[in-house]
């Protein structure tokens, strides 16, 4: 069924006041018709059966939601040009990720404009709502505006949970992931640094591991930046499932 997601949550007999661009989903792209209905994702994940009514919805039910990822993983990745940082935008949101954090690095390709980021921001956002309503994820990442490196290191210490960075390039046999997760061991979140396409450099991994950082490996391949970001949310959610956590055990 149809999903698209709400602001905040309601209840049996509730309506819903879409969106112009929602409508416009709902009626131009789907031709949905009145009283047809569709699933509203709640920002809580549970789901409501809603059913067109006007240019509103009614609630009709609500029920129980797909399950949430096991780990709250916040991705800080670097911008990189902005069809492979699109795509990034869309995997890290199928696979997962709670929240995405565009940095400005010293070696980053793209900058943001000022004149267009309010813009772009909104862009990227629908990109990974897009993306979440297609694979029917539970929740949607938000994506905020980019932060400078310090900024990001400090976004990141405000939450108090433990990070990785991930700078194969620049750092000196870094252990790999699996270890890493083992020796942080169980935890409800955690932050993730990918750099740029040329990578951080050896000042912005120093920095970043002076802040607490701890490096890891996603092997010894090479990956483009938008891979490994993607690969990193999707096995730290695997490494950290309460599964796989029992199976090593």
């Amino acid at each position: 069924m149809t999903r698209i997601f709400v602001g905040r949550s309601y209840g049996a007999g509730d309506v819903i006041p879409l969106a112009a661009e929602q409508r416009h989903y709902l009626r131009e792209v789907l031709r949905l018709r009145e009283p047809e209905a569709f699933v509203a994702v709640l920002p809580d994940g549970q789901e409501a059966e809603a059913r067109l009514e006007g240019e509103a919805a009614r609630v009709v039910a609500v029920r129980v939601g797909r399950p949430q990822p096991p780990v709250r993983v916040v991705l800080y990745a670097a911008l990189t040009k902005h069809k492979s940082f699109q795509w990034m935008l869309e995997k890290a949101t199928e696979v997962g990720a709670a929240e995405i954090v565009p940095l400005v690095t010293e070696r980053s390709v793209v900058r943001p404009r000022e004149d267009r980021l309010a813009a772009q921001v909104e862009r990227w956002n629908g990109i990974a709502e897009a993306a979440g309503r297609q694979c029917q994820s539970p929740t949607i990442p938000p994506v905020s505006a980019p932060l400078e490196l310090p900024e990001g290191l400090a976004h990141w210490r405000a939450q108090e949970v433990p990070g990785i960075i991930f700078a194969l390039l620049a750092t000196e046999n870094p252990p790999p992931l699996k270890r890493v997760l083992a020796e942080l061991g169980t935890t409800g979140a955690l932050g993730l640094f990918i750099g740029p396409e040329g990578d951080f450099t050896p000042a912005e991994v120093a920095q970043a591991v002076a802040a607490g950082l701890q490096p890891a490996s996603l092997g010894a391949r090479v990956l483009r930046a938008e891979t490994a970001a993607t690969v990193a949310v999707a096995l730290c959610l695997h490494e950290l499932s309460d599964d796989a956590v029992a199976q090593d055990k």
